[in-house]
């Protein structure tokens, strides 16, 4: 796969609001990694009209701004992820993005906010985060693999950390964020192009 591949390789796992974050940013943190990044992010997710097996999101903060296309999977641990990035200098490109997209033929938008924690190794990256959108909101932990050779090899890496911090792979989410926050605020034709 290297790191031209076009492949997430990540397991997600919600936890309740009363998990102890710090606890386990402790935890992540006796790991040792490389580096470890706090922000707080937007991402606005657009479905187009004639494309039932994507998502894309346009990620705003303080150190990436992205346009992304998301597969759609019935399990989302392996899914098709390509991400193009936006200079940050020219500051937040939104309204640019909206354009595009509905330039696209975008059928629908929805946004959530997030207070993400990140922590940086050579072969993973785990990430605590709170995302929001119209007073609901989830806790999740993602592990994704960085550049692994292989899906085999990537899964491996999962679940070196996940058993590291007392995680089970049979007890991760499916669903992705975008489904599992938005899509039910989604209007009932979108909703019927991703049943």
């Amino acid at each position: 796969m290297g790191s031209n591949s076009f492949i997430e390789i990540e397991h997600k796992f919600v936890v309740d609001a009363h998990f102890n974050r710090d606890a386990f940013l402790k935890n992540v943190a006796s790991l040792t990694p490389s580096r470890q990044a706090e922000a707080k992010v937007r991402d606005t997710y657009f479905v187009l009209t004639h494309d039932n097996k994507h998502v894309y999101r346009h990620r705003f903060d303080n150190e990436i701004q992205q346009l992304t296309v998301k597969s759609i999977e019935d399990d989302n641990a392996v899914r098709t992820e390509i991400n193009i990035p936006i200079d940050q200098s020219k500051g937040d490109q939104t309204s640019a993005i909206l354009e595009f997209m509905n330039a696209l033929g975008c059928r629908w938008s929805g946004s959530l906010a997030k207070e993400i924690n990140v922590a940086y190794f050579h072969d993973c990256e785990i990430v605590f985060y709170r995302a929001v959108n119209q007073g609901r909101e989830v806790c999740c932990i993602e592990f994704e693999a960085v550049n692994p050779k292989s899906v085999e090899e990537g899964l491996r890496v999962l679940e070196i950390y996940e058993k590291a911090l007392g995680f089970m792979a049979e007890d991760r989410e499916s669903k992705s964020l975008f489904e599992l926050l938005l899509l039910d605020k989604a209007p009932n034709s979108v909703k019927a192009m991703f049943i």
